[in-house]
């Protein structure tokens, strides 16, 4: 990976050198020992002053139990810089991008946003675990230094007083608990018993999966949450797997999920169905784990994107760029440095200004798609940006109410295929 911070720190320099190079060409008027024969005063020149640059961050997980999303999930915000700094930029200056790592532990990623905010970020794009971002917002919301997570699905943020300065594009786990839930009622399950991580997005998840499922006349045998600390997991196993549920439920991250499913093979509890949550998607779990095919056929859930123009046009620049199909929650990751820019290219470049635009350039205005939206905006236009995974179309307290979900399955080994996507509309 490359050393973005320092990519970043030049351009800066190079921005604010040009600037001091244009001020210091002021054409000085000259010294005459007699008055000029005319009344006309002197031609001065005096250059236009260089608007401040648009300063964007990453705050993804390049280390700790979710590294194998954290580089894919920030192509997609890479894309996006790039597309608009081939468009003109953000008030005629490129969007200057620093990279930081959120791992997944506060302390890393309080110590990663500290840094962005010290390099001039005034927008973020994650964290990409809901924890982490719970953990963090505070102290970007106190910096007015605006966050958009493209994966944070935690029911929490919905409550949280965030001025403005927090949104995301990935919707609430309350739809993806009732996605799921049908899920397992479509496939004919009629009780289910969850193990999930002991954190705000597995919480949240696995209960609103629960309440999903009983309002659909399934039962609940059991919800077991496991330390996200924790090296052993049979216990916990065993108490998901004693009550003789039709299927289980597993809200997991790789590393951790891999000793939860290591210990369900040695309880014979991978008889079971098991269904999974975006926590795993791609995470190539049979190999990871050294399962073989004992998870072929396990069904999961995960958000995704919308068909459609905007998705298509995302695919294919990603495809050129990067050689391979769009990772999970990279367009989600587009759309959260596209709704900053769009709303800085209106409002201004200042947190704050980012703040102000975020939920009209989300979804009030003509409809426009990528940087199509830039010449919109220089003409003044309120826009209505359609986005790569979707509408969004931000609400008052930053979540989407437009998304589209995946129900995906593990084919063979490390295979993966969407077997069908469910949209929402605003």
């Amino acid at each position: 990976m490359k050393n973005r911070k320092l990519i970043a720190l030049i351009a800066v320099l190079a921005i604010f050198a040009a600037a001091c190079g244009t001020a210091d060409e002021v054409v000085e008027e000259p010294v005459a020992t007699e008055a000029p024969a005319t009344t006309e005063a002197p031609a001065t020149t005096v250059a236009a002053p260089v608007a401040d640059p648009l300063v964007l961050g990453t705050l993804m997980p390049l280390t700790g139990d979710l590294a194998f999303l954290g580089p894919g999930i920030e192509s997609g915000a890479i894309l996006a810089v790039e597309q608009i700094n081939a468009a003109g930029g953000v008030n005629g200056q490129p969007v200057v991008w620093v990279q930081g790592d959120s791992g997944t532990a506060p302390d890393v990623a309080l110590a990663s946003l500290n840094s962005l905010i010290a390099d001039g970020a005034q927008g973020v794009m994650g964290a990409a675990a809901s924890g982490i971002s719970l953990a963090i917002i505070d102290t970007a919301i106190a910096a007015e230094v605006v966050m958009v997570s493209p994966s944070n699905t935690s029911p929490q943020f919905t409550k949280i007083k965030n001025g403005g300065f927090y949104a995301r594009t990935a919707p609430s786990d309350l739809l993806q608990g009732a996605v799921l839930a049908q899920v397992l009622i479509d496939d004919g399950h009629t009780s289910v018993s969850i193990i999930s991580r002991a954190d705000s997005y597995g919480r949240g998840l696995a209960e609103a999966t629960a309440s999903s499922f009983e309002a659909l006349g399934g039962s609940v045998d059991t919800i077991v949450y496991h330390s996200q600390e924790a090296t052993e997991f049979a216990s916990e196993v065993t108490q998901a797997g004693k009550n003789g549920s039709d299927s289980i439920v597993g809200i997991l991250f790789p590393e951790t999920g891999c000793g939860v499913l290591k210990s369900a093979f040695e309880q014979d509890y991978l008889s079971t169905p098991w269904y999974f949550t975006d926590g795993v998607r791609g995470a190539n779990l049979s190999s990871e784990c050294g399962l073989g095919n004992a998870l072929d056929g396990f069904k999961g859930t995960a958000p995704g994107s919308t068909a459609g123009v905007a998705l298509d046009a995302f695919t294919a620049a990603y495809q050129e760029k990067f050689g391979e199909a769009p990772a999970p929650y990279s367009a989600q990751a587009y759309d959260a440095i596209m709704v900053m820019a769009i709303s800085a290219a209106a409002n201004g470049v200042t947190g704050a200004d980012i703040a102000s635009g975020l939920v009209e350039a989300s979804g009030n205005g003509t409809a426009c798609i990528g940087v199509e939206c830039w010449a919109l905006v220089a003409a003044g236009e309120n826009v209505d940006y359609k986005g790569a995974s979707g509408d969004i179309n931000l609400d008052e307290q930053g979540d989407p109410t437009a998304s589209t979900y995946d129900v995906w399955a593990i084919t063979t080994g490390d295979e993966e295929e969407v077997l069908k996507s469910i949209d929402f509309g605003s």
